[in-house]
C-alpha cells in the first residue's frame, strides 16, 4: 500500500513538473507573440535599418569628412539615438526617393525618417508622432531687409516662390495682400531678388539661411512662418503598418527626449554647419 502511494505521489509529482515547464513554454511563446514583427526582426539581427535618399539637407546628405564620403544630417542622428534606445547596431541604406516605401513594405528597411502623412503613405505605413516642420522666410536684399519688420510691411511687395513649392500654396494663404512671382528655379529667384525685379523670396528657413551666408547682398528679414497643421502634420517616422506598435512607441519615446532636450535642434544645427550652397543647388 505504501508502496502504491509513493509511486502514485511520484507520478503526481512529474505530472505537476510537466505542466509547469509547459506554463513556462507558454509564457514565452506569449512574449513572442506580443512582439511586432519588425522589433522581432530588429532583436533577432541585433540591428535596424534605416533607409534614407541622402539628397535632402539637412535631413540627410553626403559630405566628405576627413577624405572619407558620409552620409549625415540630424536624421542620421536621429536614427543612432533610436538604435541605442533598442540596443543594436545601427545600419543607412541610400537609394531613390521612390524606392523608399517599397524598401519599407518588403523588409529591407526597419524605419524611414522625414516623411509627411498622406493617405498614399499610409496604406502601407504607420507613423509616429510628427517631430521637425519647415519654418519659412522671407530673404530680401540687405538693403532693404530692415524695412520689413511686421506682416503688413510685406503688403504692395512682389515676393518670389519656386514653382511647385509648398510656398506656391502656403505663402498667399499667410500674407493675401502681397504680390507672388513664380519661377521654377531658385538660382533665377534669387538672380531676380538681387537684380530688384522683385522684393524678396520666400523660402524654407535653412535654404534661405545658407543664400544669406553664401552672399554679401541679401538677407533674412524678420518675417517667418511655420505651417499650419493643416498645411503639413511635419515630418515623422515611417515603419510597416501591420502589428508593429512596439517599435512606434519606441520611437516617440525617443522623439519625446530628443525634442524636449534640445538634442534634435543641436542636430539640425550641427547638420545646417556642415551644409554649403552645392548642397541645396
Amino acid at each position: 500500500m505504501k508502496k502504491n502511494l509513493a509511486k502514485l505521489t511520484t507520478l503526481l509529482l512529474v505530472i505537476a513538473m510537466i505542466f509547469s515547464l509547459a506554463a513556462c513554454g507558454g509564457s514565452g511563446d506569449a512574449e513572442e507573440s506580443e512582439m511586432g514583427e519588425t522589433m522581432a526582426k530588429i532583436k533577432e539581427e541585433g540591428k535596424i535599418v534605416m533607409g534614407v535618399n541622402a539628397t535632402y539637407a539637412p535631413f540627410e546628405f553626403h559630405k566628405t569628412i576627413d577624405g572619407k564620403d558620409q552620409i549625415v544630417g540630424f536624421d542620421i542622428e536621429l536614427g543612432k539615438a533610436i538604435a541605442d534606445e533598442l540596443g543594436v547596431e545601427f545600419e543607412v541604406v541610400d537609394m531613390s526617393f521612390d524606392g523608399l516605401l517599397p524598401a519599407l513594405s518588403t523588409g529591407k528597411v526597419d524605419f524611414l525618417p522625414g516623411l509627411a502623412y498622406t493617405e498614399e503613405r499610409a496604406e502601407n505605413a504607420a507613423f509616429t508622432n510628427p517631430y521637425h516642420k519647415s519654418i519659412q522666410v522671407i530673404l530680401m536684399r540687405k538693403d532693404n531687409a530692415d524695412s520689413v519688420a511686421a506682416d503688413s510691411d510685406l503688403s504692395g511687395k512682389t515676393i518670389g516662390i519656386l514653382k511647385g513649392a509648398e510656398q506656391e500654396k502656403t505663402f498667399p494663404a499667410h500674407y493675401p495682400d502681397a504680390d507672388t512671382y513664380v519661377l521654377g528655379k531658385i538660382p533665377d529667384l534669387i538672380a531676380a531678388l538681387q537684380s530688384g525685379r522683385i522684393d524678396g523670396v520666400c523660402m524654407d528657413y535653412v535654404v534661405g539661411s545658407l543664400y544669406e551666408k553664401y552672399n554679401d547682398d541679401l538677407q533674412l528679414s524678420a518675417i517667418q512662418y511655420e505651417l499650419t497643421d493643416e498645411e503639413s502634420a511635419g515630418s515623422c517616422v515611417l515603419v510597416r503598418k501591420e502589428n508593429n506598435e512596439d517599435l512606434i512607441e519606441v520611437i516617440n519615446k525617443v522623439l519625446t527626449r530628443v525634442i524636449e532636450n534640445g538634442d534634435l535642434q543641436k542636430w539640425e544645427d550641427d547638420a545646417i554647419e556642415l551644409m554649403d550652397i552645392d548642397d541645396i543647388a
